[in-house]
């Protein structure tokens, strides 16, 4: 887009949707989870088949990321609020667990813009939103989960910077230990129906418009791997002790890579971690943060 367009910052500040009630399915926990790799991780692990199939299934900590209502995201396409829509890049997501997420039945979610930050013309503009998900009362809080997205064309618009996101910074020593997992060549079509169908994930050509070889993996099945392995190694398998989960994007994943999570024990319960790429030895996650009770 050839003409600046100026943010609105102040009417997206004001923006908070009112608590909306959305149904989730059983298949629809399934299908994020195999989004995910739990496929392949439950046929070399047949405990893990608890996440993929029907009788008594789990719903993994990562599926906030795709519950509750539209929220207030549809602002980011309305003229109204300046936003360049073609140069939004998610960079980081984060999510605080109080209480067990239900597989199926009511989720009650409300969200809000709750930060702007001007990193001045070049480098854009910083927004943070936060989605809450509650039980199907709507009283009890099961979840707070924050976005940060980078609005790359506008920057300049006259805001602050002070106290924009600074990345975790990992101990200054060699990781504490690693683990790694395998992604499927087919991996982002499976994630995709979990709600985000974006082409560039799925379709050759626009994914070369866009200036990749070839589709890549979603930012939050990335998101989701990360934390499977984490799980794995360090909470015994045990999702439920998983309470808080940060990262920041660095580089996107092509469907087929491995992913290799380094972590640091950083005190009790708390490690930071980042991820890579092993086939091309690239770091695709920084700044990882996870509290294990």
């Amino acid at each position: 887009m050839s003409e600046k367009q100026i943010l609105a910052a102040d009417k997206l500040l004001e923006l908070r949707s009112d608590k909306q009630s959305g149904q989730r399915t059983v298949q629809e926990t399934i299908l994020y989870n195999l989004g995910i790799g739990f496929g392949p991780a439950a046929i070399e692990d047949e405990s893990l088949l608890r996440f993929v199939l029907e009788d008594g299934v789990t719903a993994f900590p990562t599926m906030t990321a795709v519950m509750g209502g539209s929220g207030v995201g549809g602002a980011f396409s309305d003229p109204e609020y300046g936003v360049n829509f073609q140069m939004i890049v998610h960079g980081e997501e984060s999510c605080e667990l109080f209480g067990k997420l239900p597989t199926q039945g009511t989720i009650v979610s409300d969200t809000s813009i709750d930060n702007i930050w001007d990193l001045g013309e070049k480098k854009g503009a910083v927004l943070q939103m936060s989605k809450r998900l509650y039980d199907a009362t709507g009283n009890g809080l099961l979840a707070n989960c924050t976005s940060t997205i980078m609005l790359r064309g506008n920057g300049g618009y006259g805001g602050s910077a002070e106290g924009a996101p600074r990345v975790h910074t990992a101990p200054d020593r060699e990781p504490d230990g690693a683990a790694e997992s395998i992604t499927r060549p087919e991996q982002a079509l499976v994630y995709r129906l979990s709600g985000d169908t974006n082409p560039l994930h799925s379709t050759p050509e626009f994914a070369k418009m866009a200036g990749f070889p070839r589709p890549i993996l979603h930012g939050l099945c990335t998101y989701g791997v990360c934390a499977r392995i984490l799980v794995g190694a360090l909470a015994d398998r045990d999702e439920t002790r998983l309470q808080y989960f940060k990262l920041r994007f660095s580089i996107p994943v092509f469907p087929g890579e491995t992913i290799r999570v380094e972590y640091w024990h950083e005190s009790d319960g708390n490690y930071a971690f980042q991820a890579k790429v092993v086939e091309r030895d690239v770091i695709v996650v920084k700044g990882g943060q996870a509290r294990i009770v």
